[in-house]
């Protein structure tokens, strides 16, 4: 007897979550990204790829700036990448130089923060002062100062 055999049917369909418009391949192959204008390199492995991305891992404690060039195994082509998301090693990426390249932003990496809305900022008469005043006696001649 099966253990799925008490599953309903709808929960064992294949609802395939993946909404990339190209297939992605697995793959173990050695990569370098280059940044910094190509002074700066980390070795990565590229977990999969499509014409349009590919999964790195890398080590958590590098640094991947938002736009890069990555060169994948032994390939002479340094293609353009921008970092779409980032989960400790693992690194989501988008070649730049894709035919489906679309120039909007990602949405997992943004610029600068967003300003905050007129209401959200304080008016000059909210605002508390601080306004320097003298101890009560009682307290100067009951703490120690010194």
């Amino acid at each position: 007897m099966s253990l799925l055999s008490n599953v309903p049917p709808e929960v064992l369909e294949d609802d395939d979550p993946e909404r990339r418009i190209a297939p992605r391949i697995k793959t173990l192959k050695r990569a370098k990204v280059y940044f910094n204008n190509m002074n700066s390199t980390f070795d990565c492995i590229v977990r999969n790829i499509s014409s349009t991305g590919a999964l790195l891992t890398l080590d958590e404690s590098a640094h991947l700036p938002r736009e890069f060039g990555v060169r994948i195994g032994e390939t002479k082509e340094l293609r353009p990448a921008r970092l779409v998301y980032r989960r400790g090693m693992l690194a989501g990426i988008h070649f730049l130089d894709s035919a489906e390249h679309e120039e909007a932003p990602s949405p997992y990496v943004h610029d600068e923060p967003k300003p905050l809305p007129s209401h959200a900022e304080p008016r000059s008469e909210d605002i508390l002062r601080i306004v320097p005043r003298a101890l009560p006696l009682a307290l100067i001649r009951n703490v120690r100062w010194f």
